[in-house]
């Protein structure tokens, strides 16, 4: 995935709520979007060296988004609203995974059951749903979501068990926005129930995938490094 925008390195100073923070460039401080809910505590430290891009559009109410962390010698994509959806949307689109290769329609953001889901794959009468979450909290090369109560995501997990118990294809892709990462959890220590519903998802036959992510700022690029486990 193309990483686009004019962008800017900058200090981080502090988060003001869950999406402005101010950051420093070039000695001034500058009001910033934070696109992720998320807590990102271990990220978004005094003093870290963060990306932003630059915006010129005059409705925005920030000329800025902050969209990269550096975290020791990579860089993290903390942008969860847009980046996780958009690599999966594009691998979908070329192929690239092996057990979609079959259905000839994509379709984003599929109401069914009162739910909204990010992707439905269709093939003749076969139907497959798809929810992706994006991860950047990573402790000893183990990811875990949610870093922050979702009860949104335990909701959409009991939707994909109740699509695949009607006899639909269904299942959860977690895309870890940095590299440094081995294995896939659930973070049970924040959210025991979102932990629980992914047990027994898996239980139920639905697919649980991860894929950690190689950000290249020389080439401006973040794209998918290689497929990790799900342990539960």
């Amino acid at each position: 995935m193309k990483i686009e925008g004019d962008l800017v390195e900058a200090r981080f100073v502090k988060r003001l709520n869950r999406f402005v923070a101010v950051v420093e460039i070039d000695g001034e401080q500058q009001f910033t979007h934070v696109p992720n809910t998320g807590r990102l505590r271990e990220l978004l430290t005094e003093g870290a060296t963060v990306m932003v891009r630059k915006y010129d559009n005059p409705n925005r109410s920030t000329k800025f988004g902050l969209i990269l962390v550096k975290r020791g010698e990579i860089w993290v994509s903390i942008d969860s609203a847009n980046v996780p959806n958009r690599i999966a949307y594009e691998l979908l689109k070329q192929k690239k995974f092996d057990k979609f290769t079959d259905y000839n329609e994509i379709r984003r953001e599929v109401t069914i059951g009162g739910s909204r889901l990010d992707f439905g794959l269709f093939s003749g009468s076969y139907e497959y749903y798809i929810e992706v979450k994006g991860v950047t909290l990573v402790e000893d090369r183990q990811a875990y979501f949610p870093d922050a109560p979702t009860t949104r995501g335990t909701r959409h997990i009991e939707d994909l068990i109740h699509i695949k118990q009607e006899g639909n294809g269904a299942g959860v892709i977690f895309i870890i926005q940095r590299e440094d990462v081995d294995v896939m959890r659930p973070n049970d220590r924040t959210d025991r129930d979102f932990g629980d519903a992914l047990r027994k998802a898996r239980q139920a036959g639905v697919d649980l995938d991860a894929y950690a992510c190689k950000i290249d700022i020389a080439e401006r690029r973040i794209d998918i490094l290689r497929q990790i486990p799900v342990i539960l």
